[in-house]
């Protein structure tokens, strides 16, 4: 069954293009981006140089089928792995009835790409039971709120599908990669990947994310924006086995002069482990950061510096911090979910939210029917009337 877009879903990520087009507007010393630039950031395009210091992924080049598919409206999954909602036994007794009709369309609309399902079949399995995917770039983290789990391990073809389908992030990777590149021929014909991450039990307190600008470490942010009161303790050291790991497995490696590098830090084993790579742009979340601040911060390779700021590393020092960053709700909430499903949560968790929001479709669904079943009374009535 198709789930319906609703046209405030998208409106906040519309809003928030606009503020990055405004910031980017507004930043002149910004360095220029270019579509080669966006296309090393890609998974596929680093994973191979830098296979040891990351976590182990599946990839696979993806048809133009299923990018139409994923910017087609409505969300039509496949069958394999759906959760299978409880059902009384006069629910069951009464959806018999309806079901031949409806299987004619479920046929019709539930996806095929035996390949992809294949594929993550195949790399679920290989990756230890649970992977969490991504796109050539971004990984849906704006649509966990709609999996089981509220988050982006995936188990089955479903919770991948499912994942994609309903994030913006990646309708941005489809459509919207290339559009501040500074070159005059951006890259129209994007190769798109799949990629399957195998899943992660991390320590969010010990993701980082590091701004590089000319080959040189500029800024340092915590990633997850709560507070650890033990992180001040550790900034040091955690700081100077960003700048080794850097300096001898990325700096000289990696290809773009400007970009952003996500990190986490295995301090047991003292290991640093790359997530990801990220344009030098607006685009890419500043944290702690504001963008005005990046553009005006010099590195030791800039020739016409007088002055060189020593890089900073923030962190959240306080409850009250980390509280001004939560505001009203969990981060991506507001451009993710549409006005009329946050009301109908009324502070429920997933599964009740669910449940109650499939028995409020059943009951518009009867209701619907009841005024069709009325109005065809009416008009009989009216027949037998003219008749008379």
């Amino acid at each position: 069954m198709p789930v319906p877009i609703n046209s405030e879903l998208h409106s906040n990520t519309t809003n928030t293009m606009n503020n990055t087009n405004e910031q980017q507007e507004q930043l002149p010393t910004l360095p220029k981006i270019t579509s080669q630039d966006i296309s090393n950031c890609a998974l596929s395009s680093w994973y191979n140089q830098f296979r040891t210091m990351t976590f182990r992924s599946k990839i696979l080049p993806l048809t133009s089928e299923f990018i139409d598919y994923l910017n087609a409206d409505g969300i039509f999954l496949p069958e394999e792995g759906q959760p299978q909602a409880a059902a009384t036994i006069e629910e069951i007794d009464s959806s018999d009835e309806e079901e031949d009709d409806d299987d004619d369309d479920d046929n019709t609309n539930t996806p095929n790409f035996p390949e992809i399902e294949s594929f993550i079949r195949e790399s679920i399995q290989d990756l230890g039971g649970a992977v969490f995917p991504k796109l050539t770039w971004s990984s849906p983290r704006d649509a966990a709120w709609i999996a089981a789990t509220q988050s982006l391990k995936c188990t089955s073809t479903f919770d991948v599908f499912l994942l994609l389908k309903s994030s913006d992030f990646v309708n941005h990777d489809l459509n919207h990669a290339f559009e501040h590149c500074s070159d005059e021929e951006a890259q129209q014909q994007q190769q798109h990947y799949l990629v399957l991450r195998k899943w992660q039990d991390l320590q969010p307190s010990m993701e980082f994310r590091v701004f590089i600008k000319n080959k040189e470490i500029i800024a340092i942010s915590q990633r997850d924006l709560a507070y650890y009161d033990f992180l001040e303790g550790m900034k040091d050291d955690i700081e100077n086995m960003i700048f080794d790991f850097f300096e001898d497995h990325v700096q000289q490696v990696f290809s773009n002069n400007n970009y952003v590098m996500d990190v986490y830090i295995e301090r047991q084993r003292r290991k640093v482990w790359i997530i990801d790579f990220n344009p030098f742009t607006p685009a890419t979340d500043g944290l702690l950061f504001e963008w005005s601040e990046l553009a005006q911060l010099k590195s030791y390779q800039e020739e016409d510096n007088e002055h060189v700021d020593e890089p900073e590393f923030r962190t959240i020092l306080s409850e009250v911090e980390a509280n001004t960053h939560v505001c009203s709700g969990p981060r991506f909430a507001t451009n993710m979910v549409p006005r009329d499903m946050i009301d109908l949560s009324d502070g429920r968790t997933v599964a009740e939210f669910a449940e109650e929001f499939q028995r409020a479709m059943k009951l518009t669904e009867a209701q619907q029917d009841d005024s069709s079943s009325d109005e065809e009374e009416e008009e009989k009535g009216d027949n037998n009337n003219n008749e008379r």
